[in-house]
């Protein structure tokens, strides 16, 4: 869109021959003339175009000539002097000729019965009242003089800049498009398993360009989320494949440098040094432990598990020497469940979890870390022997009904973890043998973790 000129007709001729100014001029009319100026409008305004030595006429006529509006202030200043009156005639003259209005007026201590005696068919024109304020007038204009502020004109722009074509704004896709943003990215429902998605620039956005730009980052978010679903980008999937996923949508880097936090409860291997590219700084800034976007919410247990006070959120824990202090099994748990009100990390379940990190798949993963989510799943079982009790199976009925006493590894048994980790890393798209990881899963010991962890919560109800 080109600039917009606003030609101001204003009540006293004499300060255009710089003589001392108006009531009018001195509380409204530059004041106005000023705030518009800064949502970047061509003001033409006689202070700030006429320069000495140019003819008083010839620039009016032009700024009358080039105006695509005509601010009309009108006063009881206005209707005695015959300069204002003369501009405004020309303001009419080319509406009449062009055959849409320019004239926008602007009732300042005057009211519709004296403007009536002057010119009836301005005083059928709707007008602003000054008695609004500048900022209630300058809001009012803007709705004129900005038809580009329309929020999907807005967004349409917008996408063109990030190189998409959307449909012209008349299309029904716009109407879906506002449809998913309400529903699904302004108060994201964790019910809806949405992944990908991050907050929208303007959350209690009320005018017309923040509207516009939320619109046109739900249309960016919408490609970039269905084809990380389509991917299953997850805690799970190469730091590579993170950062090309992170590249290959417009506008998806930036959000996620906007919201790193989001960006770690979905990626947190991204937060790992050496895997953090072009993140560093934003990363570096979430390690503050008063930051309340890098702490996921707390789990069923209540507040996480520390060896000595967090040093930092646990959605950021995995960049600290120190793993923020949190206990192998709290590490182990926000692997997969990590979550706050709005957004998850889960897309599978701790058992499918537990099968990757036993498989060659995790093997970019640093060893300190690997080998502490493991021990964390060996110490809190629940997650993984949930899962697979909630099928029937040998393995499950074992853990279920007999003591760590009667345990025995019979081939049915053997075979069932076979069988359930072979569905797992199916599911995970793992090319490996199920019995490699199912020896390993054996050799770690977690059948003797699950009976520990029994062990332990018969204690505590002894109390």
């Amino acid at each position: 869109m080109g600039s917009i000129t606003v030609g101001f007709q204003i009540a006293n001729a004499a300060r255009r021959v710089h003589l001392p100014a108006s009531d009018d001029k001195d509380d409204f009319v530059r004041p106005l003339a000023e705030t518009l100026k800064t949502h970047h409008l061509d003001v033409w305004y006689d202070e700030f175009t006429l320069a000495v030595g140019d003819s008083l006429r010839e620039t009016i006529d032009r700024g009358l000539a080039n105006s695509q509006f005509g601010i009309v202030v009108l006063s009881p200043h206005f209707f005695q002097r015959r300069w204002p009156q003369r501009e405004l005639n020309g303001l009419v003259a080319r509406e009449i000729a062009v055959d849409r209005q320019l004239v926008l007026p602007i009732w300042h201590r005057t009211d519709r019965a004296e403007i009536l005696k002057y010119s009836p068919p301005l005083a059928d024109v709707c007008a602003i009242s000054s008695a609004h304020g500048i900022d209630g007038v300058v809001t009012e204009l803007l709705k004129k003089l900005r038809p580009e502020e329309s929020p999907l004109n807005v967004a349409r722009d917008f996408l063109i800049g990030k190189g998409v074509s959307p449909p012209i704004v008349t299309d029904e896709w716009w109407l879906d498009l506002v449809e998913v943003k309400e529903a699904q990215l302004r108060f994201p429902d964790l019910n809806l398993g949405r992944r990908s998605i991050f907050p929208l620039p303007f959350p209690e956005a009320d005018r017309g360009r923040e509207r516009g730009l939320n619109i046109a980052w739900a249309a960016l978010q919408m490609d970039w989320a269905s084809d990380g679903e389509e991917r299953n980008v997850c805690q799970l999937t190469h730091p590579e494949r993170v950062h090309e996923f992170l590249q290959k949508w417009p506008g998806l880097f930036e959000r996620s440098r906007a919201n790193p936090g989001v960006l770690a409860m979905y990626a947190p291997q991204v937060t790992i040094p050496g895997f953090d590219d072009g993140l560093v700084d934003v990363f570096d800034k979430l390690m503050d432990s008063t930051r309340d976007d890098a702490y996921q919410s707390p789990g069923y247990g209540g507040h996480p598990e520390t060896t000595d006070g967090p040093n930092c959120g646990e959605l950021i824990a995995w960049r600290h020497p120190t793993f923020g202090n949190y206990t192998d099994k709290e590490l182990a748990y926000s692997f997969v469940e990590a979550h706050d009100n709005h957004y998850s990390r889960n897309l599978f379940n701790s058992f499918e979890c537990l099968a990757w990190l036993l498989s060659n798949d995790a093997n970019w993963m640093p060893q300190r870390l690997r080998d502490t989510l493991l021990e964390g799943m060996r110490n809190r079982t629940y997650g993984w022997s949930t899962d697979i009790m909630r099928s029937t199976n040998a393995i499950s009925d074992a853990l279920l009904h007999r003591t760590r006493s009667k345990f025995k590894l019979t081939r049915s048994v053997r075979s069932s973890i076979i069988e359930l980790f072979g569905a797992a890393l199916q599911k995970l798209c793992v090319q490996e043998d199920p019995i490699r990881i199912a020896e390993c899963f054996i050799a770690r010991g977690f059948v003797d973790g699950f009976y520990d962890e029994q062990d332990r919560i018969r204690l505590v109800r002894k109390g």
